[in-house]
């Protein structure tokens, strides 16, 4: 199995390709792997052998890259999965480029200057690992609509193919607001986040009505998240260092009932400090109707964020995920998912195949190094005039390609 084969079957599913066009996803998803340096038109342009302009002109082609990923997440990715989504920061010099502007840079733990990447990923929790599905470059109306709205907006509209992959979806607690959370309910997603620490909760109200008029009694006492009443919360699970705690609670800036797990730590016999996630799917109240995901699989979903993180890293420190060379939208759209969906192709040829017993985290730096070594060794072999099918069967050359591997 080859980029090459997995691109083309995939590409063979998609309708609306011509040949032109696949013929250039191959090339460049392969050429995205071999160049060195910065990945811009020119050095594209020095290592691919098409001058600069024939890049340029495809970049600036649409390409339905969500459909390309969903096309591979199903073939290749595990039953158990959900849908992570996350911004990522762009460093962008100048004031000319649509959508540059303010915006935080969790690295930098900083607003600075530059561009942002909305990357929509689906995560893998049977190997362990995230795809991605499809990157947008934040680019709003903050006249018309707030910077959460915008992002609530770019889920909605594909919330159609979405849930055909997953109906979880997991965020940060930047996005625990009322407005986000309702847009992601009606949209049919259950969503998973974190509360800050600081969150009004009340308990569900489990005593006796009086009787007489007026509406029953739904709330109970506040929750102290380092106090829990066992009356009303299940322990999950327990260390000598962190205790979980499950329960139905009313989030009072959302204005709803959540699934919420309490996570303690414990220092020397004391809770130091209590981390709250919750869960929009409760069930039925009303009609006792439990919920599809437990508390320990949201205990577990939440953390597993953060493999669409390594996504996001590789993505910079090694395919140019940050090095676009042009203004235009649709240059910046292709730029994002190309490099990011010839991650997810690397991965699954170089590292999915791998015995679960030996395998190791997925390197990029491992696969770039590879192809780095095929592309020069090749041109040797050609401008010898070698026989490039005899030379590249010679132990000695295989050897060659994998040379400078951390894993060899």
């Amino acid at each position: 199995m080859t980029v090459e084969t997995v691109t083309s079957a995939i590409l063979e599913k998609m309708n609306g390709i011509s040949k032109c066009q696949r013929r250039f996803i191959l090339h460049i998803v392969r050429l995205l792997l071999q160049i060195r340096g910065r990945v811009n038109f020119t050095n594209l342009a020095r290592y691919g052998g098409y001058v600069e302009q024939y890049y340029r002109k495809w970049f600036s082609k649409p390409f339905d890259f969500g459909e390309f990923n969903r096309q591979l997440v199903s073939r290749f990715a595990g039953s158990e999965r959900i849908i992570g989504f996350d911004p990522s920061f762009m460093p962008k010099s100048g004031k000319h480029t649509p959508g540059v502007g303010y915006f935080w840079s969790g690295c930098a733990k900083s607003v600075k200057w530059g561009m942002e990447m909305c990357g929509i990923s689906v995560i893998d929790l049977t190997r362990q690992t995230s795809y991605h599905y499809e990157a947008v470059q934040t680019n709003y109306d903050s006249a018309k609509q707030t910077l959460r709205e915008y992002y609530a907006a770019i889920i909605t509209q594909r919330a159609d193919a979405l849930k055909g992959i997953s109906k979880v979806m997991v965020f940060d607690a930047f996005f625990s607001t009322k407005d986000f959370v309702d847009s992601i309910c009606c949209a049919g997603f259950t969503m998973i986040s974190r509360l800050q620490h600081n969150a009004y909760l009340r308990y569900r109200y489990i005593g006796d009505q009086k009787g007489g008029k007026g509406r029953p009694k739904e709330y109970g006492d506040k929750i102290d998240p380092k106090n829990i009443s066992t009356e009303h919360f299940e322990e999950v699970s327990r260390t000598d260092r962190e205790v979980i705690y499950e329960g139905v609670a009313h989030v009072r800036a959302l204005n709803r009932w959540v699934k919420l797990i309490i996570l303690q730590t414990i220092e020397d016999g004391k809770v130091t400090k209590a981390l709250l996630y919750f869960c929009t799917d409760v069930g039925d109240l009303k009609a006792g109707i439990a919920p599809e995901i437990t508390g320990r699989q949201v205990a577990q979903y939440y953390p597993a964020r953060f493999l669409m993180e390594f996504g996001f890293r590789d993505g910079k420190q090694f395919l140019g995920l940050s090095h676009c060379q042009s203004r235009k939208s649709q240059a910046f759209y292709f730029h994002f998912n190309i490099v990011m969906t010839t991650m997810n192709i690397a991965k699954i040829v170089h590292w999915l195949p791998l015995q679960i017993a030996g395998r190791t985290p997925f390197s990029m730096a491992d696969v770039k190094t590879q192809y780095s070594n095929e592309i020069l060794l090749d041109r040797i072999i050609s401008i010898y005039g070698k026989d490039p099918n005899v030379e590249k069967n010679n132990p000695q050359i295989r050897e060659l390609y994998l040379m400078g591997r951390i894993a060899a």
